[in-house]
This record gives C-alpha cells, sequence and structure tokens, in this order.
C-alpha cells in the first residue's frame, strides 16, 4: 500500500467505523447510509491509487468500477475472492455481478448523484422540500438492514471486509 493509498483506507476505516457505531445505536438510515456510502467511496478510491498515481478523474461514482475492477495486482481474483470471505473464485464473480445493483444504489447515496432524489444529507425535491432525510424511509436501507435478505447483509460484510483486509490486497 502507497501512502496516498493508506490516507483514503483510513478514512474508510472511520466512516465504517461511524456507520458501525450509528447502526449499533439505531440512528436514523439517513445518517447510516451517509456514513457507508463514503466509507465505499474511500476504499474504492484507495484501491485506485494503486498505481501511486492520482486516478484520472475521481468522483463520488468510484464503488461499482470499484467492485468491478476488484483484484490484486500481486495476486489473483481467487485470493481477492477468498479475503472477502468467499470459497471459491465461481462464487465471489457470481455475487460480484448481482451486487452491482445495491452497489450503485449506495453509489447513487451521494447527493451530487441523487439527481434531486433521496439522499441522505439534503431534503428533496431541493426546489420544493417535501422530506427530510431524518423521516424517509430509505428502500436501500430496507435491502441492506432486512435480515431476510441474504444479498443486503452478504454486501454488507463484504464492504467491512473490503475496508478490513485492504492491506492484504491493495
Amino acid at each position: 500500500m502507497n501512502a496516498s493509498q493508506k490516507l483514503w483506507w483510513l478514512q474508510a476505516q472511520s466512516d465504517y467505523d461511524i456507520f458501525e457505531l450509528l447502526r449499533k445505536n439505531k440512528v436514523p438510515a439517513c445518517h447510516q447510509l451517509h456514513y457507508l456510502q463514503m466509507a465505499t467511496e474511500k476504499i474504492a478510491k484507495a484501491y485506485f491509487w494503486r498505481s501511486g498515481k492520482p486516478p484520472e478523474k475521481l468522483t463520488h461514482r468510484v464503488f461499482v468500477q470499484f467492485l468491478r475492477e476488484l483484484k490484486s495486482p500481486a495476486s489473483s481474483e481467487g485470493r481477492i475472492a477468498h479475503l472477502l470471505g468467499f470459497k471459491r473464485e465461481q462464487d465471489f464473480k457470481n455475487w460480484k455481478q448481482k451486487a452491482l445493483v445495491l452497489a450503485y444504489e449506495l453509489e447513487n447515496m451521494a447527493p451530487s448523484l441523487a439527481n434531486h432524489g433521496p439522499n441522505p444529507e439534503y431534503p428533496w425535491p431541493s426546489n420544493q422540500p417535501e422530506h427530510a432525510p431524518v423521516t424517509y424511509h430509505f428502500n436501500l436501507w430496507n435491502k441492506l438492514a432486512n435480515p431476510h435478505t441474504g444479498k443486503g447483509r452478504l454486501i454488507l460484510k463484504v464492504i467491512k471486509l473490503a475496508i478490513n483486509k485492504f492491506p492484504e490486497y491493495g
């Protein structure tokens, strides 16, 4: 891991720690989604700094790209799969295809990508506010937090492992 990656990774860890603290204390979903979105954005940015040079363009739209490209130059995709809790590389590849929908929704929680729609930071629509994020029921949060939805639980597990195991694959 180079120095720039370490900076992004440290912030991803901190954002994720706040997400877990908020979740444990059952703070409204808007706050949890805000920190989860930021943690995923930062771990993706850490990954894209792997060359030691600034990526061509870093925006809020990086988490989906991170999942698509996730592999380490020093190891096989199978090793990454194992680090992220998958027994077989093919299981990881299959999961990535299915998880991209949730990843895209999470990525779009950034206000600049929400297109005046629901986001965890600002009332919307911006020109005639009807909802405060704190009172809104986010469909994405229902998918992530529902214990009966394996896909949501699994993406949360993979996000946690991606952050915690970053020094091993980043």
